[in-house]
């Protein structure tokens, strides 16, 4: 018996070993981003940026029919909630989260967007959806970021989390992409998995908004479903180098 255990145990290290790649690392860090010594970050409070598309704006400079940016622009959901833009430090922790494993920083970043969603006034059922990432990403990288952001949502103010989507097509990163060609790189690499949501209020759950491109066609598909209102939650807004990325 101590041969044959002998003999076993070589093939079971290297299981164990190609199960560990596959699956996210738990870092030895805290459930939250670790003071490094910068000034501490703080979420934006909603009237920093406007509440339709996300863009930073002074306190009253966006309306409830939108800022400058996004006024005249037909946009595929109804309100958004971030936590702050793009920059300095909350980029850093979201590429560390995605690409270093630290993927309980996403639990973190959930329990940041459920204070604010909590508050808000809803319309009838209330349901989370995370936007879908493709097998071979997802095989890659250990975890869907977007995914865990929501679970936790969920968890927080025991809203439902609906697999309504998934990645039928897999695409290059769309940090890769310019931004005229997002909405391209994105199209039709979402379906929807049969779901009737009539009466239903959607939250939209991602990690990062940029050009929209990505956000828009989980929306429309989401409205295809029934929903009566979509609503987007993210951790960060990346702000547009000029009108013409915005929303393309």
């Amino acid at each position: 018996m101590a041969l044959l255990s002998n003999v076993m145990s070589g093939p079971r290290k290297r299981l164990a070993r190609w199960s560990a790649s596959l699956l996210p690392e738990v870092v030895a860090s805290a459930d939250m981003p670790g003071d490094d010594g910068q000034p501490l970050w703080q979420p934006d409070e909603p009237d920093e940026y406007c509440s339709r598309c996300g863009m930073g704006c002074g306190p009253g400079a966006a309306l409830a029919q939108g800022c400058h940016l996004c006024v005249n622009k037909t946009l595929a959901w109804d309100r958004i909630v971030r936590l702050g833009t793009y920059h300095e430090q909350l980029n850093e922790w979201i590429l560390e989260m995605k690409f270093a494993r630290r993927w309980t920083w996403a639990r973190w970043i959930g329990r940041q967007l459920a204070v604010r969603l909590g508050p808000m006034p809803t319309h009838g059922r209330v349901g989370l959806c995370s936007v879908p990432m493709h097998l071979w990403r997802r095989w890659g990288r250990g975890f869907n970021q977007s995914d865990l952001i929501a679970r936790t949502i969920a968890q927080e103010l025991d809203w439902p989390l609906l697999p309504v989507l998934r990645r039928s097509r897999y695409t290059v990163p769309q940090s890769t992409v310019s931004a005229q060609r997002r909405l391209t790189n994105v199209h039709e690499s979402f379906e929807r998995i049969p779901m009737d949501l009539t009466g239903w209020e959607i939250w939209l759950v991602d990690d990062v908004k940029t050009t929209g491109a990505t956000l828009t066609a989980c929306a429309k598909l989401l409205r295809e479903a029934g929903a009566t209102r979509i609503h987007v939650a993210v951790a960060a807004v990346a702000d547009p180098k000029s009108e013409t990325e915005f929303l393309q």
